[in-house]
């Protein structure tokens, strides 16, 4: 097969894309946003919320302290005007409901894959991979390697950090956990750990709990499930055999991608708020100087935590 018909058919098998403006099919930008959700799980586990513009506030509404006072038992008297004496509460002891805000403020992201001739004609010309096998191959690779660099932006995100400017895009979930600190001093890993974590949080909280999670580093859940294992009972044997979910004082724990050694987070999944402005989206273009098939990957997001005071971290865990 001569050179001219290798790149006809290079171009043959990316006429999908490029006969619409460079656009995916939504069936394919559908199943590459479904992939990255997959494989990240912080990010999985987050509550999304769609932005129409840069940036949203969210109201929160409710009571922070008691409403409940003595009612008064004495006649009733007019006007109601006159505080004292009446059946009526003082103004003072009069209840109202307290008021927030959160304010999403999205950011984008943006990476750039070139796909030289070269590498099209090869794959075509070996017919292991043709047109849009490829293509989706292409993608899958890269909604693997996206998933992790959200995952690593969301957790280890921290605005003042001055040697990454990806990750000073920010504040992730460690850095923006600031109220509730539970500082292991450099010690292991042990039970107690876990109980001065949820001892940390605030106890209107702790009817809640069986819908937190600890997130912590892939070797620290390890060594918990080795303590676990140790022990002389069917509960030991079944963590040292198997694949079941571990659990500390009721409440299970998920090693999170990124996630430092030395830390640990005790929050409800659905706390993080991840706001997206605009979804992934994946364009093409075809550069003939570079001779080579460009692939553009945007997003905008923002995120924030919902109630900061539902969150506890733990640091210098040994």
């Amino acid at each position: 097969m001569t050179e001219a018909q290798l790149i006809a058919k290079a171009d043959l098998a990316l006429s999908d894309l490029i006969s619409t403006g460079g656009y995916m099919q939504t069936e394919q930008s559908n199943r590459f946003m479904r992939k990255v959700m997959d494989e990240a799980v912080v990010l999985k586990e987050a509550r999304h919320i769609s932005m129409a513009r840069p940036k949203m506030e969210i109201n929160k509404i409710g009571f922070a302290s008691r409403v409940l006072r003595p009612a008064n038992q004495g006649l009733i008297s007019s006007p109601r005007s006159a505080e004292e004496g009446t059946r009526a509460l003082s103004r003072a002891d009069r209840a109202k409901p307290t008021t927030e805000r959160i304010t999403l403020e999205t950011k984008e992201v943006i990476a750039e894959v070139d796909l030289p001739y070269e590498t099209l004609e090869d794959s075509i010309e070996g017919g292991a991979i043709e047109g849009t096998q490829f293509q989706q191959t292409i993608l899958d690779l890269l909604a693997a390697r996206v998933a992790l660099d959200l995952e690593e932006l969301v957790v280890l995100g921290d605005v003042t950090n001055v040697s990454d400017p990806y990750l000073a895009m920010f504040d992730g979930v460690i850095a923006q956990a600031v109220s509730n600190i539970v500082n292991q001093g450099g010690d292991p890993m042990d039970p107690a750990l876990f109980a001065s974590m949820i001892k940390a949080l605030p106890q209107k909280y702790h009817k809640l709990l069986g819908s937190f999670k600890y997130y912590l580093a892939k070797v620290k859940e390890i060594d918990y499930r080795m303590t676990v294992a140790q022990r002389q009972t069917q509960l030991g044997d079944s963590i040292l055999t198997g694949n079941a979910n571990v659990s500390a004082l009721g409440v299970p724990m998920t090693s999170a991608s990124y996630m430092p050694s030395s830390t640990a987070i005790l929050t409800m999944p659905k706390n993080l708020i991840i706001g997206t402005q605009r979804q992934m989206r994946i364009e093409f273009d075809k550069d003939i100087r570079e001779r080579a098939i460009v692939m553009v990957v945007t997003m905008r997001l923002a995120m924030k935590y919902e109630e900061e005071d539902m969150v506890v971290k733990a640091i210098n865990i040994g």
